[in-house]
């Protein structure tokens, strides 16, 4: 783990930034069991896909997403989400929100909260977060369907499962992922061991958790 940047003052929220399969739901697992409170931006999209009749697979989530934010601007998600956050503020140290994919989201949080957030950006490899993705089977990760006339190998789906994949990609990275990414405080290299990883997630909560 590496710490980009200092602040005197502790910030009392943290911002889970990272690509798709990177780690960010096993960091908000910890978080969970630490009672810090978590704020998934996805859960806005998957709501949004679910109120409009669709199934809740890679394809919709990621069309629903791109019409909310053509339709109501970039920070759509954040605004939705603000009122949740303004409220865990007021009863606890540390807040988390996990899942922030643009500069405009981050911007949108600090003029909302008059100070600046700590970013922690969980980062791997693609081929890394491919594998992982294939196999947690969420809804929103990738959605092969095969019915039984296809006659199709083992490698064309894995193929196109990485296609999928390839293309959320894309799509996160062209609302600036990686811009956030770049302004991070804190970077954790997820690649290894996950009880490492784990270990390294505890501790920095710890300690943001319990400002001096």
């Amino acid at each position: 783990m590496s710490n980009k940047g200092t602040q005197e003052t502790m910030s009392k929220v943290l911002v889970l930034t990272g690509l798709p399969g990177s780690g960010k739901s096993v960091a908000s697992e910890i978080a969970k069991t630490m009672n810090i409170p978590i704020i998934i931006m996805g859960n806005v999209i998957r709501r949004e896909t679910a109120e409009r009749g669709l199934e809740p697979n890679s394809r919709n989530i990621g069309m629903v997403a791109m019409d909310l934010r053509e339709k109501f601007g970039d920070d759509v998600v954040l605004q939705r989400i603000w009122p949740i956050i303004s409220e865990e503020l007021k009863q606890n140290n540390l807040v988390i929100i996990d899942g922030m994919r643009s500069i405009a989201e981050k911007n949108a949080l600090v003029q909302l909260m008059g100070f600046e957030p700590e970013i922690l950006a969980i980062l791997a490899n693609e081929e890394i977060r491919n594998s992982r993705l294939i196999e947690r089977k969420r809804s929103d990760d990738v959605d092969i369907i095969i019915t039984k006339d296809d006659k199709i190998t083992k490698i064309e789906i894995k193929e196109e499962k990485n296609q999928a994949i390839s293309e959320r990609d894309a799509r996160e990275k062209g609302w600036g992922v990686e811009s956030l990414l770049d302004q991070a405080n804190y970077q954790m290299v997820n690649e290894d061991s996950l009880d490492l990883f784990r270990i390294s997630v505890k501790a920095l909560l710890e300690r943001l958790n319990n400002p001096e």
